[in-house]
């Protein structure tokens, strides 16, 4: 981690930096905008602090916030491992689902099929008259 992430971070890290520096006002806090040079000469103004003394605060710190964002970031992948499997499940289980229902309309289209062709043989004669009926319609519908 470099100090562009804290930057990057700054509003997170703010109440971290409140903490560890009291006497830091939240103007102070959001006119340094996680910017280091800013945070040294705010800390120097309001703690005295000699440059040395500051900056060897600001490592200290840096690197406490560093360990904490690594382990932020582990939970972070653990819990985007966690969603990633839980996807792939959800996902299997749709695809599982949407082919028991291709199933089902699979079966009833053909259960209407047979039902048409039984309906058919039985009545020919009313088959042929609504086919007539229904070809002499979309002839009138698609005449110009």
């Amino acid at each position: 981690m470099d100090w562009n992430q804290v930057e990057g971070n700054w509003r997170q890290l703010k109440g971290s930096a409140k903490a560890q520096w009291g006497k830091l006002t939240d103007a102070d806090l959001m006119q340094i905008e996680g910017r280091r040079e800013q945070l040294e000469g705010k800390i120097q103004e309001r703690y005295g602090y000699t440059k040395e003394r500051v900056r060897k605060e600001l490592d200290d710190w840096y690197r406490s916030i560093a360990s904490d964002l690594r382990e932020s970031a582990g939970e972070l992948s653990s819990q985007i491992d966690a969603i990633r499997a839980d996807l792939q499940s959800l996902t299997s289980t749709v695809a599982r689902l949407a082919s028991k229902q291709i199933d089902r309309a699979q079966d009833t289209a053909v259960e209407a099929v047979q039902q048409a062709d039984q309906a058919i043989r039985r009545n020919p004669l009313n088959a042929i008259a609504i086919a007539l009926a229904l070809g002499f319609l979309f002839g009138a519908f698609t005449r110009r």
